[in-house]
């Protein structure tokens, strides 16, 4: 089990978590770091960019998800068969939901999850409150990363080992298409439109960026060495790429998918993330303990924050009502 936990990337932010949380101010907006290593969920004031607060989870949480809604947070512990269950708003954690297997990937629409079951190739429904599987569709091998829409109607699934993405009818509970892209696909990101799917290939060193209305890859752009995590800014101006063994943000125009700038950060960045006005972003150095803040308009790193041993997803999204 160790050796899958080491796979575990800051996967980009939850097209369903941000888009909840858009009405939201800068000042009100926070950025959750879950450090695997030490088992523990940071808060970043994006004001101050400052670590506000630390929830200790326990275990070696996977990836995570946000319910803006419901002010919640779901990691995921793949060596327990668990969702850790941890109140926002308190910054505690409220509970655990037993649902076996190996969890990983994870993503929320309403009061459903969708968990990834790394070893059994499968995603299960979750109900948020009980943690009774409601369903499972049967994935590729390996489900990483997960991406839903916003209405919860599609499904994005990065199948690692069998170089595809899964795309999944919720409501029918079936695979509509098994979309063939480059080599260990992990860290998925949709536009904030969702007529764009950017696909981060791991060994391949690439992005397949998809057309989502047609399911075809219309681009597929060159990175540098093992891109783990993407993003794309609300503008839908740019994509946004970690570089985990170049220690570096790869910057794409989101239209011409051409390199437009590289930011230098810590060593192994995996997860980042976009703050909606377009100014910032937040990526996890996983071998740095670190987060450095960018500024987007200077394309520059202005600031790195110290949190927890292995800092490997960030999420950004506001609780307040």
């Amino acid at each position: 089990m160790k050796a899958l936990v080491g796979l575990a990337t800051a996967v980009v932010f939850s097209a369903v978590a941000l888009a909840g949380a858009t009405a939201a101010t800068d000042a009100e907006q926070k950025v959750y770091v879950l450090s695997q290593d030490d088992g523990v969920l940071s808060v970043i004031d994006t004001g101050a960019d400052e670590i506000v607060g630390k929830i200790k989870i326990a275990g070696k949480p996977a990836s995570f998800t946000i319910s803006p809604a419901f002010g919640e947070a779901f990691a995921t512990l793949p060596d327990s068969g668990e969702i850790a269950v941890v109140d926002l708003r308190l910054q505690r954690l409220a509970r655990r939901l037993k649902i076996g297997g190996q969890p990983f990937g994870i993503a929320s629409a309403g009061d459903r999850l969708f968990v990834g079951d790394w070893s059994a190739n499968s995603v299960s429904i979750v109900d948020r409150q009980s943690g009774d599987i409601i369903g499972k569709i049967s994935a590729g091998r390996s489900p990483a990363h997960l991406v839903v829409t916003r209405d919860g109607s599609r499904l994005y699934v990065a199948d690692r080992e069998a170089n595809s993405v899964a795309v999944i009818d919720t409501r029918r509970l079936e695979v509509l298409k098994e979309i063939p892209v480059g080599r260990a696909p992990f860290a998925l990101a949709l536009s904030l439109d969702e007529k764009q799917l950017v696909v981060a290939n791991v060994q391949a060193a690439t992005l397949s960026i998809v057309d989502t209305s047609n399911l075809q890859i219309v681009s597929s752009p060159t990175t540098r060495a093992m891109p783990y995590g993407v993003a794309m800014t609300h503008d839908g101006a740019e994509i946004l790429v970690s570089n985990q063994q170049g220690g570096s943000i790869s910057v794409f125009d989101a239209q011409t998918h051409a390199p437009r700038a590289e930011i230098k950060v810590g060593r192994y960045p995996e997860g980042l993330v976009a703050l909606k006005n377009g100014s910032k972003a937040y990526v996890a150095n996983w071998f740095s303990a670190s987060v450095s803040v960018l500024d987007l308009k200077t394309n520059t790193e202005i600031k790195r924050i110290i949190c927890p041993e292995g800092p490997r997803m960030v999420l950004a999204g506001a609780t307040e009502r």
